[in-house]
């Protein structure tokens, strides 16, 4: 089914950030050209505060500050809602920790879109991402453990991850009552 298919994202394209598709939303019927993807621009940063924050102050994700998103703005992709303006709907990041490997961060779709897709085309579209970059390897930490599930993403312990993936986790407000999931998908 083509609902299935996502386009890359941009490679040498001046200022064309903005990946159109066509394909109809597998979920809800709607058009996907509705609901474009590109990756975030400086501008978006308050909009990517905002959606992130919402989540993290029902501590279902991490909190990000406004400096963090700015040092990582390239790591960002975005969804809007072309129908409300161009309004950021749903945000995650691709950050790269080494040679093959890279961690799925920051996804967050906003409540009232969600059921729609959106996270699937999102990490479908960060993995295409990582293939073109080269990666080997995905992970994340996570709360919603079905969601990687059904993306092929496979729980793994602690012990079994990589020693870098930890790397970051010492500054982490969650370090020593850490209640996320690791997962990783091989592709």
């Amino acid at each position: 089914m083509a609902a299935d298919y996502i386009e890359p994202p941009p490679n040498d394209a001046p200022d064309k950030g903005r990946v159109e598709v066509t394909y109809p939303d597998a979920v809800n019927g709607e058009s996907a050209a509705h609901f474009p993807i590109r990756k975030a621009r400086v501008a978006d940063v308050q909009e990517l505060l905002e959606l992130v924050n919402g989540f993290a102050a029902q501590n279902l994700m991490l909190p990000r500050g406004p400096q963090y998103i700015f040092e990582n703005i390239r790591d960002y992709a975005v969804i809007s809602d072309e129908a409300a303006g161009g309004r950021i709907v749903a945000c995650g990041s691709l950050h790269v920790l080494w040679g093959d490997m890279a961690e799925i961060r920051s996804m967050a779709i906003d409540p009232d879109y969600q059921h729609r897709g959106l996270g699937r085309r999102l990490v479908a579209y960060l993995k295409e991402e990582a293939r073109q970059l080269g990666v080997k390897s995905l992970f994340t930490f996570t709360l919603s453990e079905e969601f990687f599930a059904r993306l092929g993403f496979t729980r793994r312990l602690r012990d079994e991850l990589p020693p870098k993936v930890w790397s970051e986790c010492s500054r982490c407000p969650k370090y020593f009552k850490c209640d996320e999931v690791g997962m990783v998908l091989e592709i």
